[in-house]
């Protein structure tokens, strides 16, 4: 089962500027041997924050080492867009955003309850199929 993977890994791993960045690598060397998964949702996210940030010489060389990584980019059809507004308005008062909720809405879907993330705010979301949801690194 893969690890869905969140925004803040992502970005920090990619730009050596960002104060998590050692953190991000040395938590995806430890995962080496996992799959990891990302919503298109939050590969939008990641990249179009990497640019607007960085620049789009970064943005291109994210998005060249996401496709050499190997990692599985998992599609958002309406079902999981329902569901992640479903997660929006039961945990309102946590403030998820949009690619937040669509992350949480794969966990759903894929029954997956790991995710790789520097937001430590999704570990108050609680899957209806596990009793937490294990917020790596």
């Amino acid at each position: 089962m893969p690890i869905l993977t969140d925004t803040s890994v992502l970005v920090a791993a990619a730009t050596p500027r960002e104060t998590r960045h050692r953190d991000a690598i040395d938590a995806l060397d430890r995962l080496a041997s996992e799959q990891l998964a990302v919503p298109v949702t939050i590969l939008t996210e990641t990249l179009g924050f990497v640019r607007t940030r960085y620049g789009i010489s970064y943005q291109r060389r994210l998005w060249d080492g996401l496709k050499e990584s190997g990692i599985e980019v998992v599609g958002v059809d309406d079902a999981l867009l329902d569901m992640a507004r479903e997660i929006d308005e039961r945990y309102a008062d946590v403030g998820f955003g949009f690619a937040d909720c669509t992350l949480l809405a794969a966990c759903e879907v894929l029954r997956d309850a790991r995710v790789l993330s520097f937001d430590r705010r999704l570990a108050t979301y609680r899957p209806s199929f596990a009793p937490a949801l294990e917020v790596l690194p």
